[in-house]
């Protein structure tokens, strides 16, 4: 029997104790250290490989700018046009790396009230940025900023599609400061200079014209959109008209939710649309059997995107009501947005959305039941007076 003192015995109980720790996290990993090497099981080592396989040229580059350049460089930085980088090589206008302050810009959007000038931009598919459509009232509006005006600059600074986030940020600011925005429009260039002011972003307008018909403009779709629709539209019912124009013309889009609740409150028992993500996995978006009764039709142009075209597509499909005007833009994608732990965000088309009847809408649009191509600089909205007339003849 060896005895060993009280003392001793307390030190090599915790000595196994730490190394046993330590033998079970090296098991964990497959990292067996032995004769100042690293030993791991085949499956990690395959793991390690690919990684290394995969990242190893962009640190090799990475520190070789840390060593060369011929001035300091920040990791940071570098470490974010990594991550700018790989989403950049999906080449897809709709997904990205967000850095914090361009998270917290885009979570602006679905507020319903910043500082700028009341313009919503998207990324066309040549990799320009364009002008959807104009906030009523705002800075934009007043000053006659048009659906398709492509913005090359914003106080003599250039922005391309995929740098859509710091455009979008770079219009917004403290109300009562200059904003200068560079503009081709049917490719002739101008520059506009604009007072920001601020916007209250409320997306549905309504009205009663001529005839007895009603009007509701949906500007964009956010958080309040179906509510505020939903209230426009038992008004205008209250007031007794005999049928309702619902403009989408130049919508870019916006949450998918809000579009989702329209089309039920438009729709009886059916289909709105269907979403299929890489795995061809689908999920459907159904409207119950309640719908309005007042007759409608919906006005769409080249500019009306997204979550508009969704909505379009299945007030089309099921045959809900006439649409009328040009056919749309073409984005069926529809992106998801996650914040990262240290503040950061990523905005990732992860699903396609297709008409009820199968239709592809992106790159495709949707065609109107009757197209009228809206004419720039027209006096008359040609295209308003045609559903009003169709509505008046019911």
């Amino acid at each position: 029997m060896i005895v060993m003192k009280k003392k001793k015995f307390v030190i090599l109980m915790v000595t196994l104790v730490i190394l046993g720790m330590v033998l079970t996290l090296a098991l964990s990993y497959g990292f067996i250290l032995q004769n100042g090497s690293v030993m791991v099981s085949k499956d990690r080592y395959d793991q390690l490989k690919e990684i290394y396989d995969t990242y190893g040229k962009t640190e090799y580059l990475r520190r070789l700018i840390d060593e060369e350049y011929y001035l300091k460089v920040d990791k940071t930085d570098l470490i974010e046009g990594i991550n700018k980088g790989l989403f950049s090589g999906l080449k897809d206008p709709y997904s990205e790396y967000l850095t914090k302050e361009e998270y917290e810009e885009l979570m602006i959007d679905t507020i319903g009230e910043f500082e700028g000038i009341g313009v919503y931009i998207t990324t066309h598919e040549d990799g320009s940025i364009v002008v959807s459509s104009t906030i009523l009232g705002s800075p934009a509006y007043e000053k006659n900023i048009m659906p398709g005006d492509i913005i090359t600059a914003i106080d003599k600074v250039f922005y391309s599609g995929n740098e859509i986030d710091k455009a979008a940020r770079a219009l917004r600011g403290e109300k009562g400061t200059n904003v200068t925005l560079s503009i081709l429009r049917d490719k002739t260039p101008m520059e506009v200079t604009l007072v920001r002011g601020t916007i209250n972003t409320i997306t549905v307008y309504g009205k009663v014209l001529s005839q007895n018909i009603g009007y509701i403009r949906i500007a964009q779709f956010e958080k309040n959109t179906s509510s505020e629709f939903e209230r426009e539209f038992i008004n205008l019912e209250e007031k007794g008209v005999k049928g309702i124009v619902i403009d989408l013309r130049s919508n870019g889009g916006g949450l998918l939710d809000p579009g989702v609740k329209i089309a039920d409150l438009l729709l009886k028992q059916c289909v709105i649309t269907y979403s299929e993500d890489r795995n061809k996995n689908r999920e459907y978006y159904n409207s119950d059997n309640r719908a309005y009764v007042t007759p409608y039709c919906l006005l769409v142009n080249r500019w009306t995107a997204s979550t508009s075209e969704i909505l379009a597509a299945s007030v089309k499909s099921n045959k809900g009501g006439l649409i009328l005007g040009e056919k749309t833009f073409g984005k069926g994608v529809v992106q998801t947005v996650k914040s990262l732990p240290d503040g950061d965000g990523v905005k990732l088309t992860v699903m396609q959305f297709f008409a009820p009847n199968g239709e592809t809408i992106h790159k495709k649009g949707v065609t109107p039941d009757i197209e009228i191509i809206e004419e720039e600089g027209e006096g008359e909205d040609i295209v308003l007076e045609r559903a009003v007339e169709e509505l008046s003849n019911l």
